[in-house]
């Protein structure tokens, strides 16, 4: 069945857990969050130890005397039908499945959404209604007050990646529970971070070309904030893929 990762990250609990999770989309940095967030969740509990396995294939079915359940997290989409579901599921071992969209996935996500053991949970960039829903989560958590026009103005700055927006949001908790005018709105949150995230690929230039990019994107120190956690997640998704093709493919 369908699962909102959104929801499932405000509301900070696993009420309703399953054997299979099958994370897709493509907004990696959504992608990431719902990953640590299941991750954190079952190894807290001290009944689960993770396991990184490329596929089903490396599943270890023997069973020693002190072992823990299993929490796999698998990043290849292969050999998945009913049946080997079937089979895994009588254990009390958990699978994260880790795959970014592809035309090869359909089928797959097809066989999650009919189960009742499984969640997909589908990971794309924020639109209006899912960037209200973390807003008001995130002003009941910090008792931020906003006035109404100031609101509809901070939902439209948000930028429409997970990552981003949280950071985002970091930076306005650590003013403390005051009222947010459009004058702190303004000095605390980008507009959008799509362009800052250019200068990244811009990293093998010439000096010359990477300072010119760097100069007329980077105007501030908010900006300068956000360039460093857009290198700091572009590279921690580079180590995660296993080769160049993999990740020139997302």
């Amino acid at each position: 069945m369908k699962a909102d990762p959104i929801s499932l990250i405000i509301d900070n609990k696993l009420n309703d857990k399953k054997n299979f999770y099958f994370i897709s989309g493509n907004e990696t940095t959504l992608m990431q969050k719902t990953k640590d967030f299941l991750i954190e969740k079952y190894i807290n509990t001290g009944l689960y130890s993770l396991e990184r396995i490329k596929n089903l294939s490396f599943i270890k079915n023997d069973i020693g005397l002190f072992n823990n359940n299993k929490l796999y997290l698998i990043n290849e989409a292969t050999n998945i039908n009913n049946e080997i579901l079937d089979s895994i599921s009588t254990s009390n071992d958990v699978l994260v499945f880790f795959c970014e969209n592809s035309p090869k996935i359909k089928a797959i996500k097809n066989i999650f959404i009919k189960r009742s053991d499984s969640f997909l949970l589908e990971c794309y960039e924020l639109e209006k209604n899912a960037k209200v829903k973390i807003l008001n989560a995130f002003l009941d958590k910090f008792e931020t007050k906003i006035e109404n026009d100031v609101y509809w103005s901070l939902v439209d700055k948000l930028d429409n990646k997970f990552m981003f927006l949280e950071k985002e949001l970091e930076k306005i908790s650590e003013i403390g529970s005051v009222n947010l005018d459009q004058k702190v709105l303004d000095r605390l949150v980008l507009k959008n971070s799509s362009d800052i995230e250019r200068i990244f690929f811009h990293i093998l230039d010439s000096n010359e070309n990477l300072v010119k990019e760097y100069n007329k994107k980077i105007t501030n120190k908010t900006e300068v904030n956000s360039l460093y956690y857009i290198f700091k997640q572009f590279s921690y998704l580079i180590l995660s893929h296993e080769n160049e093709d993999q990740f020139s493919k997302n």
